[in-house]
């Protein structure tokens, strides 16, 4: 049984739902501990944390870090957990990524215009109330016009297929030694989300010298194989192991099947404070 959520969003990022949504999902699945980890924004925690205590739920102050590792040209994402009251380095530099994603995204709708998907910022943005516009807000207002796009795969046709060393550069992406070293010196713990998402297995040695100091070993995206490979990975390097959901849209990505046990999580927390 999942016990603790470590890599959930919500609409102060990419997620559609808002934190008292999310966790009261996470609720009703017998979540009890849950990290709201949305990408490149941690502004929000004491609302997270409120309406965690409402619901009696365990948290943690988290975030996922965009970051990039220019020497193999790879999105590399870092979770980042139990980051200090005051994150300012992370913060400083997740507030460059989101102006440039922002830019982005004004770009992208131009090509979703040309492909005949009719939608406009303005009505993407309605669904992003606290924070500029991700992916996902674009794929509900296609989706609000367009009912025949609301699946997984059409999102990853739309947004997941297209990709460059150019449009990589325009997003703004966050060097990941620089990423890992925030999140540090913001007395984090560094976590490499779903490696086998952005092929990222090679490099984690790497990342390792750079301060790395987990690895997600329960996530969607993982294979069979995956997880055989992070638990290898986790004794190679003596990494911390952590896990979640990724929820982003309770109607494409569910909450309570992937993430950590109770014994899981009561170990993490007990490497963490000792």
């Amino acid at each position: 049984m999942v016990w603790a959520d470590l890599h959930v969003h919500t609409a102060y990022s990419d997620g559609v739902h808002s934190i008292e949504e999310t966790v009261r999902f996470a609720k009703t699945q017998g979540i009890q501990a849950i990290a709201i980890t949305d990408h490149d924004t941690v502004f929000h925690y004491e609302k997270v944390k409120a309406v965690c205590k409402q619901y009696g739920l365990e948290t943690i102050r988290g975030v996922e870090m965009s970051c990039y590792d220019c020497d193999v040209h790879k999105k590399v994402h870092i979770v980042g957990l139990w980051l200090d009251e005051y994150p300012q380095y992370v913060e400083k530099l997740c507030q460059n990524t989101l102006q440039c994603r922002d830019c982005y995204h004004h770009e992208m709708i131009q090509k979703l215009n040309q492909k005949g998907l009719d939608i406009t910022y303005e009505e993407a943005k309605q669904y992003a109330p606290y924070n500029i516009v991700f992916k996902m807000h674009l794929f509900m207002a296609i989706v609000h016009k367009y009912p025949e796009y609301n699946n997984l795969q059409k999102y990853r046709e739309l947004f997941m297929e297209e990709t460059s060393q150019d449009i990589d550069a325009k997003m703004g992406y966050i060097d990941v030694k620089e990423g890992i070293e925030a999140i540090r010196q913001d007395g984090g713990i560094a976590i490499i989300a779903h490696p086998c998402e952005y092929h990222n297995y090679d490099e984690i040695e790497k990342y390792v010298s750079y301060g790395l100091q987990g690895i997600e070993i329960s996530h969607p995206s993982m294979e069979e194989e995956d997880y055989d490979l992070t638990q290898s990975f986790a004794r190679k390097y003596n990494l911390l192991k952590s896990g979640g959901s990724d929820f982003h849209n309770i109607q494409l990505t569910p909450i309570g099947h992937h993430g950590l046990t109770k014994q899981q999580f009561m170990e993490l927390k007990r490497q963490v404070n000792r």
